[in-house]
């Protein structure tokens, strides 16, 4: 179990949608850098060069992982070629929130490519100042603007409720209420809330009968998963279900 409570890092990177614990997520975070780092500078170029066509490839390749997660090619180049230089770790597939972030960025470049083609220089070094300050925002503290939104979005469209605060969970579990873990099996044997029982979230709709008869508090490593559980639940109806977030935030 994780004793230790979230930091800003870990918190910024479990919004761009990466769902691993602390340890893991510091093996990530500079090689996670490395592909808004090398966006930012080729912007710069770009910028500099008032070359609209070098913005509209860059437009190109931010926008690619949105439908294709795993073949970002600046993600495979990190992975191939840069990372074995010092044994890194292999960057995942892009999660949703991070693909809807570089498909933003993308959309910022053709904002600025279409800006030189119309001549309208300022208007291209405005939108070119706020894509480098967004970029650089990402790169030294990995709180991403765009995951930021799409969190907002999904909690005033009812997807996405705010965690259970604590102390709240704790009275719920101290009179009867179900500890769940929706983690796979294989990251549950690794360590787990004393008292919890795995139930994937993948197979949390199986039931849904069994938890109208009895309140379940549910969490995983950043809250991720436990949050699609409880709107798994929400749409099955007649569940109490409630959600605790982050393993890590009951020793916090």
């Amino acid at each position: 179990m994780e004793s230790a409570a979230l930091s800003a890092r870990d918190r910024s990177l479990f919004q761009q949608g990466y769902d691993y614990s602390p340890q893991e997520l510091r093996t990530l975070s500079w090689g996670l850098r490395f592909t808004p780092s090398v966006c930012m500078l080729g912007a710069l170029c770009a910028l500099y060069m008032q070359a609209p066509r070098l913005h509209f490839a860059l437009a190109a390749l931010g926008m690619l992982p949105f439908w294709f997660p795993d073949k970002h090619p600046l993600d495979f180049f990190y992975n191939k070629v840069v990372r074995p230089l010092w044994s890194g770790v292999v960057l995942p597939p892009n999660p949703l929130p991070r693909r809807i972030a570089c498909f933003m960025g993308g959309s910022m470049n053709i904002l600025i490519g279409a800006s030189f083609v119309y001549g309208n220089v300022p208007l291209a070094y405005t939108f070119g100042a706020v894509l480098i300050a967004l970029q650089l925002i990402v790169i030294s503290t990995h709180f991403c603007l765009a995951s930021w939104m799409y969190e907002k979005l999904m909690t005033l469209l009812g997807r996405w409720s705010a965690p259970l605060p604590v102390g709240e969970a704790k009275r719920l579990v101290g009179e009867g209420a179900k500890l769940v873990d929706v983690r796979d099996p294989d990251e549950f044997q690794q360590g787990h809330l004393e008292g919890a029982v795995n139930i994937p979230v993948g197979q949390i709709s199986q039931h849904v009968e069994e938890f109208k008869e009895q309140a379940v508090v549910l969490y995983c490593k950043s809250g991720l998963r436990s949050q699609e559980a409880l709107q798994l639940l929400k749409r099955q109806g007649g569940a109490t279900a409630y959600n605790l977030g982050a393993m890590a935030r009951w020793s916090s």
